[in-house]
């Protein structure tokens, strides 16, 4: 059995082979090794369709080898391999490979852990403890499965909201390359790759402890706080804000309650980076509260919100002034 057939493999990896050919494609398998690397190199192009340029050529060799030394063991213990063995080792060199590539959407089980990736779409993902995240497109999170130990542990590449479910006896930690949120109960948006290349971590409900992993120091956050972490000049510092516009990437929504016309003058400035100047015709002590809808015109969003604050506008350039009608 030199040559096997095209199907039995495009089978194999759309999970869709039957018993038959996976006996088939486990002969085919042990008769050579290039027989093996075609496979998984087939399945690395599948599941990632590209190298993730965050996996260094260290972490590749190291994950080989300790995937060719459990195969060279299985193979002491047993003569042979089988195919669910060769899927099971190959997990672990995959792992390296796949976080934080950013091209697909795959969900990936082994036997202590998890990881989720988002492709073209927001992904919503409930964990283990019911805490909730929301995947920006690119972003992908791992953790255990069974979220054992004392703590609950995610590790993040790119940007996600989380709403994490209250647990006093077990912290809720999320990692990056760069720094950690640990929080109890709260509702927080980890943006690894920030403005200039920095990460903005911004808290909008509850309480959390950033720590940045390069001796950049650690701060406290309080809602409306967001922190962002230098890794050039290995510095935190805190900025307040209104956080909700952080994570309007989830739904383009920023609700807002019980506020003036100037604060919701300044979650403008925040959504299109432009400066907003609030005429004194204007009542600033009436307060309101509702929604904005972002949208790729500005003038939308104003015209919106002018039926409900009753303002008329004019906008020059990245400058807009609002006043009475």
């Amino acid at each position: 059995m030199n040559k096997i057939n095209n199907k039995i493999i495009k089978d194999y990896l759309a999970g869709k082979a039957n018993d038959k050919e996976m006996e088939q494609l486990a002969k085919w398998l042990e008769l050579s090794e290039e027989n093996s690397k075609r496979v998984f190199g087939e399945e690395l192009i599948y599941h990632i369709g590209k190298p993730n340029p965050l996996a260094t050529q260290e972490k590749i060799s190291k994950a080989e080898e300790k995937l060719f030394n459990k195969i060279a063991k299985e193979e002491t213990k047993e003569h042979h391999l089988n195919l669910r063995n060769i899927i099971k080792y190959a997990a672990i060199f995959l792992i390296v490979l796949m976080v934080g590539g950013g091209m697909f959407t795959y969900l990936h089980r082994s036997k202590e852990y998890i990881t989720v990736a988002a492709q073209d779409n927001i992904q919503h993902i409930t964990l283990p403890d019911n805490s909730v995240v929301w995947l920006n497109k690119g972003a992908s999170i791992s953790y255990n499965k069974d979220f054992d130990g004392d703590e609950r542990r995610v590790n993040i590449k790119g940007e996600a909201l989380f709403k994490v479910t209250k647990n006093p006896e077990k912290p809720f930690i999320v990692s990056s390359n760069g720094a950690t949120a640990r929080v109890l109960g709260t509702t927080f948006n980890f943006n690894e790759h920030g403005k200039n290349g920095n990460e903005e971590i911004s808290l909008i409900e509850g309480r959390l402890e950033v720590t940045g992993l390069n001796h950049e120091g650690k701060v406290i956050l309080h809602p409306n706080q967001k922190a962002t972490i230098n890794k050039e000049s290995k510095s935190i510092q805190t900025k307040k804000e209104y956080t909700p516009v952080e994570a309007a990437w989830r739904d383009n929504m920023v609700p807002f309650e019980n506020l003036n016309i100037i604060q919701i003058a300044q979650i403008i400035e925040q959504l299109y980076d432009v400066n907003v100047t609030v005429d004194s015709s204007l009542n600033n002590q009436k307060t309101y509260s509702g929604v904005i809808k972002k949208s790729s015109d500005i003038r939308t969003v104003l015209n919106g919100l002018a039926f409900t604050i009753s303002f008329k506008y004019t906008i020059e350039g990245k400058k807009i002034i609002l006043s009475a009608p």
